[in-house]
């Protein structure tokens, strides 16, 4: 059970729920009644791709470096995002 598992990183568990919720949320805006709602639809379609590109580089990356190499070097992608978000949230706290 655990060689399944061996070679799957963050982006790629992320990716992966992202482009199943995208793909269920357009395709019920998709059949709406409205067009607004068919128009962001395709624009949650259109912005799959570049998760659909994040998916790729992360599987060639794990390919050519190795799953541990990889994750942590998105952990610390992930832990920079919440430094800065949080560095942020202070700023707007002070002004």
């Amino acid at each position: 059970m655990k060689k399944q598992f061996q070679n799957w990183t963050l982006f790629f568990i992320v990716g992966i729920i992202a482009i199943i919720a995208g793909l269920i949320s357009s395709m019920i805006l998709m059949n709406g009644s409205s067009a607004p709602d068919g128009l962001f639809g395709m624009y949650i379609l259109f912005s799959l791709i570049p998760i659909l590109l994040v998916i790729i580089i992360d599987r060639i990356l794990v390919w050519k470096f190795g799953n541990k190499i990889v994750n942590k070097v998105q952990f610390s992608i992930l832990l920079l995002m919440v430094l800065l978000w949080l560095v942020r949230f202070v700023v707007n706290l002070i002004m």
